[in-house]
């Protein structure tokens, strides 16, 4: 049997700033994570993509977070079979070790540079990266004012949906979802990971990767503010209320509110359709929302929401332009770095890690 790969983000821009869920990408009975340090170009996700290959190749299911800046590369991997995991820990997703030696091993990259090489670009590399901070701050700003344009319709539509036929449907699929029995757990756990993000190469998601193999599927469709995240929380408390295990995907527009759900036990995935994250299948039950949403009324306000969908794209547009020009930086960045690191030297960092994952007592 051929190993699954799921792929996911574990941090992300949104209008708070870099949202960081690194804490969520293995749980709190972990074997043993290794934490990644050392600046650009010092390989850290080459060596990671070096790891998932081979333990892939074992036969090993895997779980892949790739880097919200450069979906190309990687802020960690997991393997949860063995309960382990190996993580970016660099600026901006910091982790700091909580049981340091026993859990938690850091391995610092940086220490195979040659750092007199490096001194001498000194200058460049402090200009570059202050060049590439101002591109994120600014990707920051137009992604808060883009959210000040969706609340607006988000509350607009609200006003307009029959919220009495929204909360029956809620109804309607906790008692589809659920059976009668509580599950042995008294709490269920709550896991919650991107499955989108503002990337440079465009807005991303990786719900198929995330979604496709749950054998029951619910797509939610509807207009923002028509009741999609209220139905999702009713959803996941329900969940968690009966012991059930909760993956829940928040916005990256929004991270308070979830976008999607998963019930691993149940082999449920709730998934909400609506641009920029388009999901379809085949076997999916679909429940489109707009159809409680009072279109006659909503005509009346066609030009505010015309006018607020266009600077709202127009918003995230620029927003991608600066993720684009801070990627570009970045890659010109790590030129300061590469010819001053030994590389060789990573293959046997990578041989330890993957003796240490295969021998760890368990």
């Amino acid at each position: 049997m051929m190993a699954r790969i799921r792929k996911f983000f574990a941090g992300g821009c949104t209008p708070l700033g870099f949202y960081s869920l690194f804490d969520q990408i293995i749980g709190k009975q972990a074997y043993r994570i290794y934490i990644l340090k050392g600046g650009p170009g010092t390989g850290k996700s080459t060596l990671m993509a070096g790891i998932a290959a081979e333990i892939s190749a074992l036969g090993y299911d895997l779980e892949q977070f790739h880097c919200a800046s450069d979906i190309d590369s990687l802020d960690g991997i997991a393997i949860p079979a063995l309960k382990s995991a190996v993580v970016d820990g660099t600026a901006p997703h910091i982790i700091d070790p909580k049981y340091p030696g026993c859990v938690e091993r850091v391995i610092n990259l940086g220490e195979f540079w040659d750092h007199r090489g490096i001194g001498a670009q000194r200058e460049k590399i402090i200009e570059l990266t202050d060049q590439n901070k101002a591109c994120y701050l600014r990707v920051y700003r137009y992604l808060r004012a883009a959210k000040e344009l969706h609340d607006d319709t988000y509350e607009l539509n609200s006003s307009l949906t029959d919220l009495n036929q929204i909360n029956q449907i809620a109804n309607d699929l906790i008692e589809d979802i659920f059976p009668d029995h509580d599950h042995p757990r008294q709490v269920g756990k709550l896991r919650k990971l991107f499955a989108s993000a503002y990337t440079p190469q465009g807005q991303v998601n990786e719900l198929h990767s995330i979604m496709e193999d749950f054998s029951a599927q619910y797509i939610i469709k509807g207009e923002p503010g028509t009741g999609r995240d209220s139905i999702l929380d009713r959803i996941a408390n329900h969940a968690s209320a009966k012991g059930y295990d909760v993956e829940a995907y928040p916005c990256p527009l929004s991270p308070e509110r979830f976008d999607h759900l998963a019930l691993p036990q149940l082999g449920v995935a709730v998934v909400s359709s609506h641009a920029p994250h388009i999901y379809e299948h085949s076997k999916a039950r679909v429940i489109n929302l707009n159809d409680y949403l009072d279109q006659a009324e909503r005509s009346t306000y066609q030009y505010v929401l015309h006018k607020n969908f266009v600077l709202f794209d127009e918003l995230i547009n620029l927003a991608l332009k600066q993720l684009r020009r801070a990627k570009a930086i970045h890659d010109d960045l790590e030129q300061k770095y590469i010819p001053f690191m030994d590389y060789s030297k990573l293959e046997r960092v990578k041989e330890e890690i993957l003796t240490d994952i295969l021998t760890f007592i368990r």
